[in-house]
C-alpha cells in the first residue's frame, strides 16, 4: 500500500494564488467542494486500511509458526504507519477547510461550506472511532491468547499468575514452564510467538495514544476556532446591549422632556397667576383712589355756595 501522503501531498484549503486563511481569501465554492470530494476519497481509503489491518490481525493470532507470524507482522506495521500517515494528512486537510469557513464570504456560500465540513467531521470521527473499536477488540484477543497460552504451559497458575504474566509480558516464564515439564523443544517457539504477541499489544496501544490525540486535536480546532466566532457573537451581543442602554437614556431624556415641559407649564401658571394678582391689586388701587376724589369733589361746591349767599346777601 502506497503511502497517501505521497500520492498527494498538497495541503488542502489553499485559496488560488497560494493565499489560505492568512490571505483572508475564501476559497470559490467550486473549488471548496472538490478539495470535500478529494478528502471523501482519503477517508475510504483510510476505512479500507482499517479493514485490512484487522484482517492481518487475525491472520497473526491464528498462526503459531515463527516465520508466519513474522511476516505477517512485518505488514501490519507497514500498513499500520501508512495509516498513521493517512489519519494526519485527513486531520489537516479537514482543519484547513474548516478554517476557510471561517473567512467571511456570501451567507449561502459560508453556510454550504459549514454543512459540508461538519459532515466530514463527523465521517472522520466515526472513522477514527471504528479503528479504535478494532484495535481494543484485538488487544483483548492477543492479551487472552497469551492468558491460555500460559494456562496450557502451566495448569497450576492462578488468575492472578496469569494476569501478572499478561501485564508485564515476561516470556521468561513460559520458558521455565515448559523446561520443567520436558517440553524444551516447544519453548524457543512458543517464546517468539508471546514476544510477538507482547510487541503487538504495545504497538496497538501506541496506536490508541495516537487516537485519543487525534480526537484531542480535532476538538482543539473547533476550541481554537471559537474565538473568532465568539468574537462575533460578543460584538452582536454589545451592539444589542448598546441598544438597550440607549433606549433607556432616550427613555430618560423623553421622561426628562416631558418633567422640563410640566415644570414650564407650571412656571408659566405662576407667572400668569402672578401677573393677574398684580394687575387686580393695581385695579383696586385706582379704583380706591378715583371713589376719594370723588369724594372730595362732592363735598367742595358747599361751603362755596354758603359764601356765595352770603355775599349776595350782604350786598342787598
Amino acid at each position: 500500500m502506497e503511502s497517501p501522503l505521497l500520492q498527494n501531498p498538497e495541503p488542502h484549503g489553499q485559496a488560488p494564488g497560494g493565499q489560505g486563511h492568512g490571505g483572508h481569501q475564501a476559497l470559490p465554492l467550486n473549488s471548496f467542494l472538490n478539495e470535500v470530494t478529494g478528502i471523501r476519497g482519503l477517508l475510504s481509503t483510510f476505512r479500507q486500511a482499517v479493514l485490512d489491518i484487522g484482517a492481518l490481525h487475525n491472520q497473526t493470532l491464528q498462526s503459531y509458526d515463527n516465520g508466519a507470524t513474522s511476516g505477517s507482522t512485518q505488514q501490519l506495521e507497514s500498513l499500520v504507519a501508512e495509516t498513521s500517515v493517512l489519519t494526519k494528512q485527513l486531520r489537516d486537510s479537514i482543519k484547513s477547510l474548516e478554517r476557510d469557513t471561517l473567512i467571511m464570504d456570501e451567507y449561502a456560500t459560508q453556510n454550504t461550506k459549514r454543512q459540508h465540513i461538519d459532515k466530514l467531521k463527523g465521517d472522520f470521527d466515526k472513522e477514527l472511532k471504528a479503528y479504535q473499536q478494532t484495535e481494543n477488540s484485538f488487544k483483548n484477543r492477543y492479551r487472552d491468547q497469551m492468558a491460555r497460552q500460559y494456562r496450557i504451559v502451566n495448569p497450576e497458575a492462578t488468575e492472578e499468575d496469569v494476569e501478572r504474566m499478561v501485564e508485564s509480558g515476561e516470556t521468561q516464564v513460559f520458558s521455565q514452564a515448559l523446561l520443567s515439564s520436558g517440553r524444551s523443544r516447544e519453548a524457543q517457539s512458543v517464546n517468539a510467538a508471546v514476544r510477538a504477541r507482547q510487541a503487538e499489544i504495545q504497538r496497538i496501544e501506541t496506536t490508541l495514544i495516537e487516537l485519543l490525540g487525534l480526537f484531542e486535536q480535532m476538538a482543539e480546532q473547533v476550541v481554537l476556532d471559537e474565538p473568532k466566532i465568539m468574537h462575533i457573537e460578543e460584538n452582536t451581543t454589545k451592539v444589542e446591549r448598546d441598544m438597550e442602554q440607549a433606549t433607556a437614556h432616550m427613555g430618560k431624556a423623553v421622561e426628562s422632556a416631558r418633567s422640563a415641559r410640566k415644570k414650564k407649564w407650571i412656571c408659566l401658571g405662576i407667572g400668569v397667576g402672578i401677573v393677574v394678582v398684580i394687575a387686580i391689586i393695581i385695579t383696586v388701587v385706582v379704583v380706591i383712589r378715583n371713589s376719594g376724589k370723588n369724594k372730595d369733589n362732592n363735598q367742595d361746591p358747599k361751603p362755596e355756595g354758603s359764601v356765595y349767599r352770603r355775599r349776595i346777601l350782604s350786598h342787598q
